[in-house]
């Protein structure tokens, strides 16, 4: 009898919950705007290191190549440095990075130089900070760019 009763009372399935599908966080557009940096200040900075160029150079579209040139190769220089670093090849990107920061030096003052001699002001220390953050910023976006 026990048997029969068992058959006979009906037998509840579990309920199945519906599992919300997970919330995309809202998106900060660090991308595009470290992106944007990157665009935006390697122009200015190519710039500003082709006029350099221009003024010392013996030949005036050489010289604004060679400045036009300089954010490029820097660019080139973080990019290979970071896939390096991702390798496990730290010494050489190290050195690769060093490269880097030795050509953004440069960089840095011939921009100095180009905002003095723009603005008409002598002193190079007042051109040396907005340089410093073109050229810096530029770099710092780029790396900003690599980690998202």
């Amino acid at each position: 009898m026990e048997a029969a009763l068992k058959l006979t009372t009906p037998v509840r399935k579990p309920r199945t919950r519906k599992v919300a599908a997970p919330k995309l966080a809202k998106q900060d557009n660090l991308t595009r705007y470290a992106n944007t940096g990157v665009i935006v200040m390697a122009a200015l900075s190519a710039a500003l290191n082709g006029y350099a160029n221009a003024q010392h150079a013996a030949i005036g579209w050489a010289g604004w190549g060679m400045g036009i040139i300089v954010p490029v190769i820097i660019l080139i220089l973080g990019k290979v440095a970071a896939l390096l670093y991702k390798r496990g090849q730290t010494r050489l990107a190290k050195l690769t990075a060093g490269v880097g920061v030795g050509l953004l030096a440069l960089s840095v003052w011939h921009c100095s130089f180009s905002i003095a001699a723009l603005t008409g002001n002598p002193s190079m220390w007042l051109a040396v900070p907005m340089a410093v953050a073109i050229d810096c910023g530029f770099v710092c976006c780029e790396v900003a760019a690599l980690c998202d």
